[in-house]
This record gives structure tokens, sequence and C-alpha cells, in this order.
């Protein structure tokens, strides 16, 4: 756990199973909380649209109060503190807000990434970017991980869509298919050239 956590004793474990809620907008509950196990993904509903912002890892930090829905993705284990306490905290030891604000500082620059990929790139490009990212720079070599639908989400995008741009990468020769949702990249420096275009489309 985090230096700055530890100061907040105790804290409340909960554990939600995999495609279960964590949290939604209109939950009433007001409190910060730390990923102890599992992984979840933070997103926006639209009507019959959703964005993916950021996913949750071991050790990431949020809060509930926010109009975001928070969904487990595979079974998850939190522990959490009402966000009085942290509060409570911040006045007697300043010095764990900047701590939090580090936090908060990281999820913004990941939404902002975000908010730039969806203004200046088109489908294709956001698909470079998260390949190159995701990619195993010794052998480049990755995995997709989760659903075709999390990740054209994740990418602003349908899954028709994205299963498009990937079999147009396998057939152009950017890519190599070497198993059920695991390719090779073969033409590393044509996709950092896709990644680069900033032509929104």
């Amino acid at each position: 756990m985090k230096p700055w956590l530890e100061q907040l004793k105790g804290g409340q474990i909960s554990e939600y199973p995999r495609d279960s809620l964590i949290s939604q907008p209109d939950s009433l509950i007001n409190q910060l909380f730390v990923v102890e196990s599992g992984r979840a993904r933070i997103c926006l509903l639209g009507g019959a649209r959703e964005q993916t912002l950021t996913y949750l890892e071991p050790g990431a930090v949020f809060v509930t109060h926010t109009p975001t829905w928070i969904e487990a993705l595979e079974p998850t284990r939190i522990r959490s503190w009402p966000l009085q306490e942290l509060r409570e905290l911040i006045e007697v030891q300043p010095e764990v807000a900047i701590a939090a604000l580090r936090e908060v500082g990281q999820l913004l620059a990941v939404t902002l990434e975000l908010i730039e990929d969806l203004a200046f790139r088109s489908v294709e490009a956001r698909l470079a970017r998260y390949l190159l990212h995701h990619m195993d720079p010794g052998n480049h070599c990755l995995h997709l991980q989760g659903s075709m639908e999390m990740l054209a989400s994740r990418l602003a995008t349908s899954r028709q869509t994205l299963s498009t741009q990937l079999n147009r990468m396998v057939r152009e020769g950017v890519l190599e298919r070497t198993g059920r949702r695991e390719f090779r990249v073969k033409r590393i420096e044509h996709l950092h050239s896709l990644a680069d275009d900033l032509s929104a489309g």
C-alpha cells in the first residue's frame, strides 16, 4: 500500500465478483478506495454508448463521488475509507494532501491523453498508439486483454470497426497474428507513423 494511505487506519474490505459494479454516479456513498487485488475500469455512459476512461490495477486509488461507473473486470478486492477520514488526516498531516494530489494528477494526465486522442487522432491512430503502448519492447509481441467490446470502448469506436482495422493491419503486414488475440508487430516504424498521425477521423 502507498505510504500516505498507511496513515489511514483500518478501512473496510469489500469483494466484488467479475462484471459487478463497485460504484455508479447516483451512489450516496462518498469514499476513497484502493484496489488491493483484481482489476476494474472507470467509464462514462451516455444513452446506449459508453466510454472507458482508464483501468484500475492493484494499488490504484480512486473516489466514488464522481459521475463515473466503476466496474470489476475480474474478482476484485478493495479497501475503502469515508472521504471525511482523509480530510481529517490532511488537517493534521498536510503533506498527505500532496501525495493525494499526485494521484489525482496521474489520473488527470490519463484523461487528458484520452481527450487528445479523441479530438485529434483517427481510430487507426488510436489503435496504433494502444498497440505500441502494450507491445513487449523485447520481442514486439502483444496480447489484447479483455473483450473486443471493452477495447473498442477504450478507443471510442465500434467492435466491427476495431476488427476491421486489426484485420487490415494484418493484411498489410504491419501485424502478424500469432494466436487468439495475440500479435507480433512486424513493421514497427509504420505503426509509429500511424500513431503520430494527428488527422482526426
